[in-house]
């Protein structure tokens, strides 16, 4: 008497890197791990969601003008021109020595300027491009003397405040430094953006293997 052999017992025999069940599980659900805790990590060191890189201004480097920044959190971003390759696009190296200085134009303190990762992520549009490069909290809004060098070169002298209109100052080529407002978060937390960039790659990866978690069965005990 002939018959076929059963698949349960052969399946067992199979090596796991060539059984379906476990490209369309364990190995998804690291993956999926994997990404979401490096776009989470990302989130949460970059304080959310990138948005108005240059709403208050931008400065030229070397250059020095006078912004008017909001109380809070401020984003800077290095922004220059964009070169394209193909399918890619490279916005050109931040000069070296690059620093900003931010001090109240009335006089004072100068405010501290903390470094953000600028490998979290780069935007262009055209051929002009920006990515991430420091952050500053302002303690109350109002004029802010604004300074970028590089090379070891001091920012030219300082504009008079009666020549700064009310229109944010712009830079339309070579490199800058903008000033932008603070990035989108939910309920104003980037511990809760996080979560929920995670939270939303698991589900992505749950929605993509369904299918096959549904037919793989079925071709087993074929």
């Amino acid at each position: 008497m002939t018959g076929g052999t059963p698949a349960g017992p052969a399946s067992r025999d199979t090596p796991f890197y060539q059984r379906a069940s476990f490209w369309t599980g364990p190995f998804m659900l690291l993956l999926g791990v994997v990404v979401g805790g490096v776009l989470a990590v990302g989130w949460y060191i970059l304080g959310g969601f990138p948005r108005d890189h240059d709403k208050y201004g931008e400065v030229a480097v070397p250059g020095t003008t006078v912004i008017a920044l909001p109380e809070g959190d401020v984003r800077l971003n290095f922004e220059n021109h964009a070169t394209r390759g193909g399918d890619s696009t490279t916005l050109d190296d931040q000069p070296p020595d690059l620093a900003v200085a931010v001090t109240p134009a009335p006089g004072g303190e100068q405010l501290a300027v903390d470094d953000v990762p600028s490998w979290l992520f780069s935007s262009t549009s055209g051929d002009r491009g920006h990515e991430p490069l420091g952050k500053v909290d302002v303690p109350s809004e109002g004029n802010y003397l604004v300074a970028a060098s590089a090379e070891g070169e001091p920012a030219p002298a300082p504009p008079k405040l009666a020549t700064v209109g009310a229109d944010p100052p712009k830079v339309d080529s070579g490199a800058a430094v903008s000033f932008g407002a603070s990035p989108w978060s939910p309920l104003e937390s980037k511990f809760l953006g996080a979560v929920l960039v995670f939270v939303a790659v698991m589900l992505i990866m749950l929605l993509l293997t369904l299918p096959f978690r549904l037919i793989v069965p079925r071709d087993q005990g074929k």
